[in-house]
């Protein structure tokens, strides 16, 4: 999942960037998309947090992954759509 988010991450910029980009502007891209991925996980586990402790269960780093998946899931999809 989290290399699925990463990919996609990198899509998306080296895609908006315009086509010709320089090995410079990958390792941007690849520090940028790794900076994304773990800001993304880290907000993601605020509503988990928040959610397991209101049904008494454990927080785990799983839950916060897979909603961060599910975020860039619906990102691709409001992508595509608009």
């Amino acid at each position: 999942m989290l290399a699925f988010c990463f990919a996609t991450f990198m899509y998306f910029m080296i895609g908006s960037a315009g086509g010709s980009v320089s090995a410079a502007g990958y390792l941007q891209a690849v520090g940028f998309s790794i900076l994304c991925l773990v800001a993304l996980v880290a907000v993601m586990s605020i509503p988990v947090v928040v959610y397991c402790y209101f049904v008494k269960m454990i927080p785990d780093i799983d839950y916060s992954i897979r909603a961060a998946f599910a975020f860039t899931i619906i990102g691709i999809i409001s992508e595509i759509v608009f």
